[in-house]
């Protein structure tokens, strides 16, 4: 048996940190605290098996002035997962259970069908790989549908349900795509420790302790906090300084929401979340880090860190952003280059909803642990940046970034008969006006990203432009290239098109770039290229012929180059896919670049909704979110149909560094 073999592994013992990676780090952890992005944190970084730093700052309760300590216990929430399929590979290498079995031999009444009816097949791997057709209720915007409906606890909440009664509620729900085609994000591994615990005959708790945090000492790791006194205060972004959490407190979370329950961690009756139920310590889950790292020992195999260090879903799956894939127990980096990372290929990475990150790179002998106590900006992947800060310092590559520059083109006029049909409550009804159509061309030591297309360059042609619909003029005086020549760029400088959404004026150049990678969301560009008739402001012609090699659906977050400077962050509403854009530029500061989230200042200052919007009550999350991101950051906001804005940035070919 996996679990049996061998006595407790020694923890990895520190030694004296090189100065440099201490001084990086210190200047991190700082620098979030100062700034009031975290509360408190532990950071823990081993190098072959030599804890090289390791610190706790900033406050554990701040309202009671109780200081960080190393031994904090923090609530674990998504880093439970790797737990618990650690768990289950235990239980394959002991012949209880089977990755490609379907889960009905251990949970026979766990049947969801799919929309049209029928019963799929689901396995164990699929759970442990969240290709099985399910997802998570935060995801739902607005706090509405089938999984809200239902009554499904994302395992994070005080429900008062129990397991078996959570997964009825589960399998109630029409399964969101075929099992095995794709990956998403789910409750998945709830149902997996539901499996775990039939195979191994006992509860869940008991299993993953017998299994995995007894044969590797993590005495502080279990289903409920055994020390009250060490647990860390839960907080959430906020400005000027993170909220205390209270209890069943929904915190935004893109679109949709978080309920977190932080009673949840003492109450011994809640169900054990196999997704988000666990408590520990940055050091035991270190501990479990290492062992993984040295081969499994006493947990698993070799064999099993070979399988769980393989991609089982590719790069498509974009698990932590581009070139990130999915092994058994968390997402693995597939592509270094595409995400932009110092890692190497089959670094393993995840985090937890509190404000945790972790992530092995075995290839270089490193495990790190930094948990916060404030979630999301200790989260990698959420609109923080201290999990990337962590990781840059860790590897030397923490200066900041020289060289990003942000110019404003000019690429199109729109003259309208009508500025009401951007509010649908009567404000400016039958008042005329016009708007800029910019473009954005982000220069990155890395790449040059083209940020919106613009009206067309071909309308420069005509002299009184093109009036796409009744009410609505497109104008060019100066066509996109002839400002890129300015710098000495053609069109095949150009690697990135980043689109804010779809409609022809942020489209009308884009099939100017065939070499760039285009960053589209895949609802709203499928729907553009089969819609029939189209939707409103999108011409098909626009969005098709771009090689799809050359396409990356981006559906959540995205840091461009992987170093926090150009990040994509997604704010649907006034379309299924609309995203803004957000910089750190090294003397200006953060910026966003506001897509058509607002399309005058009096939009973002009163909340106005467009009634041709996609969703008015995701329009009014995304403003929502938008608007905590500029609080935490001081973002300066261009809206970027908004005269006013467009003029205070610098004239072409000046620009904000």
């Amino acid at each position: 048996m996996a679990a049996s073999l061998g006595a407790n592994p020694p923890a990895p013992e520190p030694s004296a940190p090189p100065r440099a990676l201490t001084a990086r780090l210190d200047a991190a952890i700082d620098q979030a605290i100062a700034e009031k992005r975290i509360v408190g944190t532990v950071v823990l970084v081993a190098q072959d098996g030599q804890v090289v730093y390791h610190r706790a700052a900033g406050a554990m309760d701040r309202e009671a002035g109780r200081p960080m300590r190393e031994d904090a216990v923090f609530r674990l929430a998504s880093m439970t997962k790797p737990l618990v399929s650690a768990a289950a590979l235990a239980l394959v290498e002991q012949h209880q259970l089977e990755l490609d079995a379907p889960i009905t031999k251990w949970l026979p009444t766990f049947r969801p069908r799919l929309a049209d009816g029928r019963e799929p097949v689901i396995t164990v791997r699929q759970l442990m790989t969240h290709s099985a057709g399910l997802t998570y209720g935060f995801f739902e915007p607005g706090q509405e549908g089938p999984y809200h409906r239902a009554g499904v606890s994302d395992g994070l909440d005080s429900s008062g349900l129990s397991l078996d009664e959570n997964l009825r509620r589960i399998a109630s729900v029409p399964l969101s795509y075929e099992p095995g085609t794709r990956w998403a994000y789910s409750v998945a591994t709830d149902v997996l420790g539901a499996v775990v615990a039939r195979a191994a005959g006992v509860p869940l708790p008991e299993a993953v302790e017998r299994l995995v945090t007894k044969p590797l000492g993590m005495t502080d790791t279990a289903f409920v906090a055994r020390d009250a006194t060490r647990l860390a205060t839960a907080y959430a972004d906020g400005r000027p300084e993170p909220t205390r959490v209270q209890d069943n407190k929904v915190v935004p979370f893109g679109t949709g929401g978080v309920r977190f329950s932080p009673n949840r961690a003492l109450d011994a009756s809640a169900f054990p979340s196999g997704g988000a139920g666990m408590v520990g310590t940055a050091a035991d889950y270190l501990k479990f880090l290492e062992a993984i790292r040295r081969g499994g020992t006493p947990v698993v195999t070799a064999a099993s860190v070979k399988a769980l260090s393989t991609a089982q879903r590719g790069e498509e799956a974009q698990t932590q952003g581009p070139g990130w894939g999915f092994g058994l127990l968390s997402g693995l980096l597939v592509d270094p280059v595409k995400a932009h990372s110092p890692q190497a290929a089959g670094t393993l990475q995840w985090g937890g909803a509190y404000g945790h990150s972790w992530f092995m790179d075995a290839a270089k002998g490193l495990s790190v642990v930094a948990v916060t106590n404030t979630a999301f900006e200790g989260m990698p992947g959420a609109t923080g940046m201290f999990p990337s800060e962590i990781r840059d310092a860790v590897y030397g590559t923490a200066e900041p970034v020289k060289g990003v520059r942000l110019y404003t083109l000019d690429c199109g006029r729109i003259d309208l008969a009508d500025m009401g049909m951007f509010s649908d409550t009567g404000e400016h009804a039958g008042e005329p006006g016009s708007m800029p159509a910019p473009c954005f061309l982000i220069q990155h030591p890395k790449g040059n990203l083209l940020w919106d297309t613009g009206l067309g360059d071909a309308l420069a042609k005509l002299p009184d432009g093109l009036s796409p619909m009744p009410g609505v003029r497109f104008r060019v005086a100066t066509t996109l290239t002839s400002q890129l020549a300015q710098l000495g760029l053609k069109p095949s400088d150009i690697q990135y098109v980043g689109i804010s959404h779809l409609h022809a004026d942020h489209m009308g150049n884009a099939l100017a770039f065939p070499q760039a990678t285009w960053f589209v969301n895949e609802a709203e560009f499928k729907q553009a290229q089969s819609a029939s008739p189209p939707a409103v402001g999108v011409n098909p012609a626009l969005v098709k012929g771009h090689a799809k090699a050359k396409t990356t659906y981006v559906d959540m977050d995205q840091d461009v180059f992987g170093d926090g400077t150009v990040r994509l962050i997604k704010a649907p509403g006034h379309t299924v896919g609309h995203r803004v854009l957000m910089l750190k530029l090294a003397r200006t500061g953060a910026v966003i670049l506001s897509g058509d989230l607002f399309h005058t200042r009096e939009n973002f200052e009163k909340s106005l909704v467009p009634p041709f919007n996609a969703s008015r009550a995701d329009t009014l999350a995304s403003i929502d979110r938008i608007n905590r991101l500029m609080r935490n950051s001081g973002a300066r906001l261009v809206v970027q149909h908004e005269w006013a804005d467009f003029n205070a940035l610098p004239r072409f070919p000046a620009y904000l560094e």
